[in-house]
């Protein structure tokens, strides 16, 4: 995270990866100008503003202190279609530090949780009050073995108690971010995989009925979870095989 400048001469102005393009700060005031008069929120109640630029440039995370939106925000500029996430700005007794998602950043750094501070600075957010998935859900692809979504999601399961003992130690809450970790999976696999009910019992060896009703249900039992999680992982050893063959393809060319 670097800080390009300060948006009216007081905003800091940061982006997420200083080797990727960015919107300049005349550009981010304008929108940000825009938001302000469209949601009537207040300027100085802003304290920082992101560019997510690795995954979009037209992305844009807000550290606000007061009425902070619900939700997300999307407005259209010049053509564009902005997109607006924000965190809450949380003050302590001293009003030296506010809790976000940067401070368990530093944290998982001093841990030398190298993963963690990956996974929380590609798609964790927090609002003060709770950590959630700041990716949106249309993007968010947490059972194609392909993605690093998959890779991440994982690791937030293997991770639980360091991430939660964290969240514990700021009095944040991390029972939603768990939850839509573990969201109905048959219905989630075939919407990663763009697959039908039917073939996902094709690729399982299960009866359609058996696939069905678990989807309806939301309940699976260890046996078809086991067969879920060996069928993903097949996927993403294939996916590797690949890049391999890719990769061997190449050197061969170079050499000939």
């Amino acid at each position: 995270m670097t800080q390009i400048g300060k948006l009216f001469n007081k905003t800091p102005y940061l982006v997420r990866d200083i080797d990727n393009t960015y919107k300049d700060i005349k550009y981010v005031e304008q929108i940000i100008n825009t938001l302000l008069e469209k949601y009537s929120i207040k300027s100085e109640n802003i304290i920082n503003v992101f560019s997510n630029n690795r995954d979009n440039i037209l992305h844009f995370h807000i550290v606000i202190k007061t009425n902070m939106p619900k939700e997300n925000l999307c407005l259209k500029y010049e053509e564009e279609d902005i997109e607006f996430t924000f965190e809450e700005y949380k003050e302590s007794k001293t009003k030296t530090k506010y809790i976000n998602s940067f401070m368990f950043l530093e944290t998982f750094k001093h841990l030398n949780e190298k993963s963690l501070v990956t996974v929380f600075d590609e798609m964790i957010g927090c609002d003060g009050k709770k950590l959630f998935i700041s990716v949106l859900k249309e993007n968010l692809k947490l059972f194609q073995p392909s993605s690093k979504h998959y890779y991440y999601r994982n690791i937030l399961i293997l991770k639980k108690d360091i991430v939660c003992n964290t969240a514990e130690t700021f009095n944040i809450n991390t029972d939603e971010l768990y939850e839509d970790l573990h969201p109905n999976v048959i219905k989630q696999v075939c919407k990663d995989l763009n697959l039908t009910y039917k073939k996902l019992s094709y690729e399982l060896g299960y009866k359609p009925d058996t696939i069905n009703k678990a989807a309806s249900t939301g309940k699976v039992s260890d046996q078809l979870s086991k067969a879920i999680e060996l069928y993903l992982e097949n996927l993403r050893l294939k996916e590797q095989l690949k890049d391999f063959d890719v990769i061997k393809q190449t050197l061969q060319n170079v050499i000939v």
